[in-house]
């Protein structure tokens, strides 16, 4: 993980593409459901004043989007 992936996700772009792939599985619901998740988190965060980890949540789901995105272009 670099130090650029701490400080903008809070965890390693290998560690998202891991969740990406798990979200496919039955029953998982998508990527887009991931994002929704991951986004639910991030309003927890708001609401407990945790706004730095609040931003890492939110581009750890515009990541996933953007990923789902690249993926359907590629199909």
């Amino acid at each position: 993980m670099t130090e650029k992936e701490l400080n903008m996700y809070g965890c390693s772009k290998d560690d998202l593409d891991d969740a990406i792939e798990h979200s496919a599985h039955p029953l998982m619901g998508g990527n887009y459901m991931l994002a929704m998740s991951i986004l639910s988190d991030a309003q927890e965060c708001i609401a407990i004043d945790r706004g730095d980890q609040a931003r890492q949540f939110i581009n750890r789901a515009k990541y996933v989007i953007r990923k789902g995105y690249k993926d359907a272009q590629n199909d």
